[in-house]
């Protein structure tokens, strides 16, 4: 085995108590945002004696996540809740406990880094926060525990935040101050009510962040990579032709002495001329796969990575339904080509007995004079792709909405 390899997983061996296991499978994997390259390792119970199937681990299995360049596991779990492990790191199973085994494994510090989520007997979430106030994209890590003290599954998502990107601001903005921007957030929209099997018209807020200044709107977008665009996508005449699908590999494989280089920083943003470039090849695969659909689709989202480059489209009259119709497309990096497409046009089916909407009796003023109680601006720190950087904004929210046909108001949850 390769010494390099052999080293990560003697540690991995201490660290989870991997005595009654061995190491079978192991693999690296270029990360998403081509920034460094994980191992995967797979460790099988000694005891088991059975077939060694492709892509089938037995339960028990503990499959361990590590980040080479970072120096430090980010996944672990023990397959189907069952571990033989050695270790009980956790024997008290309060917070503080999970916390200080958890800044030892990432190198971040509890109560600045990250704080305490969710905790219930056997498992805790923790995320990242800035003087109290929430990041978007946020860094989440959980770890679920046995009863006797042992690790079930540790989980990282997201980039854990460097404060040099933080962009740090007093909150000061008031609803009142962005009241234009806020009603033109209250949008009338169709919820499928499963109870009375009809779609049911009400007017929500559409969440949106607000900077500091009230000035400038950013998109509730949930990866940090997402690319806000806006392109009607319009063409004078269909064109001949289909997509030529092939399976893209998201996880990109690599070798061992790929992932053990240290030169591993790449720029996997998109300049102004790739996104036209985008915008041109997105168009011609509609034009192939939809070609009566001009004005139909609006891209936009383009979420570049290593490989390739997904674009979403949305439906742009979507009839005030609440589930817009959606076309995904990937896009192949090294030969700027459309090589998969797919859209969410199945999950309407089962809506296809419902009754629809009856007609709004409510008009937009009004409801939004019986919103405005509702309606919450949360300061959040969000990253912002202009300047590359966190900055203060707030979050224009509500968990209530109004019946457009009675006027009453109306909790979302109970929709």
């Amino acid at each position: 085995m390769d010494k390099r390899v052999q080293a990560i997983a003697d540690k991995a061996r201490i660290e989870f108590g991997l005595e009654k296991y061995d190491l079978k499978r192991y693999s690296f994997y270029k990360k998403r945002n081509g920034k460094g390259y994980e191992m995967n390792m797979e460790w099988f119970p000694v005891e088991y004696d059975g077939p060694i199937e492709e892509d089938e681990n037995p339960d028990g299995t503990a499959s361990i996540d590590y980040d080479i360049q970072q120096d430090r596991f980010t996944n672990v779990v023990f397959v189907m809740g069952k571990s033989y492990s050695t270790a009980h790191p956790f024997q008290e199973k309060t917070i503080e406990e999970i916390a200080s085994w958890l800044e030892r494994q990432t190198g971040l510090t509890y109560g600045q880094d990250f704080f305490a989520e969710q905790a219930s007997e056997d498992e805790f979430q923790f995320i990242s926060r800035v003087d109290g106030i929430r990041i978007s994209p946020s860094f989440h890590l959980n770890v679920k525990i046995t009863d006797d003290g042992k690790l079930l599954s540790f989980s990282t998502f997201g980039v854990a935040l460097d404060l040099s990107q933080i962009e740090k601001q007093n909150f000061n903005l008031t609803l009142e101050e962005i009241e234009p921007t806020v009603k033109a957030h209250l949008t009338l929209v169709n919820i499928p009510s499963e109870a009375e099997k009809k779609f049911v018209p009400v007017y929500a807020i559409d969440e949106v962040y607000v900077t500091a200044d009230g000035k400038r709107c950013l998109p509730f977008l949930f990866d940090e990579r997402g690319m806000e665009v806006d392109h009607l996508m319009e063409w004078d005449e269909p064109l001949r032709g289909k997509i030529e699908r092939k399976y893209i590999d998201l996880s990109s494989e690599a070798t061992a002495d790929e992932a053990f280089n240290e030169d591993t920083q790449e720029e996997i943003g998109l300049t102004d001329e790739q996104v036209g470039i985008c915008v041109n090849i997105i168009r011609d695969a509609l034009r192939m796969e939809y070609p009566d659909d001009s004005g139909k689709w609006r891209l936009k989202e383009l979420r570049p990575a290593y490989s390739h480059i997904e674009a979403y489209c949305y439906a742009a009259n979507t009839d005030n339904a609440l589930f817009r119709p959606k076309i995904g497309l990937f896009i192949e990096r090294e030969s700027m080509t459309v090589v998969n497409l797919f859209n969410n046009e199945k999950m309407f089916d089962i809506f296809d007995s419902f009754a629809p909407a009856p007609k709004p009796l409510i008009d937009h003023d009004t409801a939004f004079e019986k919103m405005v109680p509702s309606i919450t601006l949360d300061p959040v720190y969000v990253y912002d792709t202009e300047s590359k950087k966190y900055i203060l904004c707030g979050l224009i929210d509500s968990e209530q909405a109004v019946d457009a046909v009675t006027g009453e108001i109306l909790e979302l949850r109970d929709l």
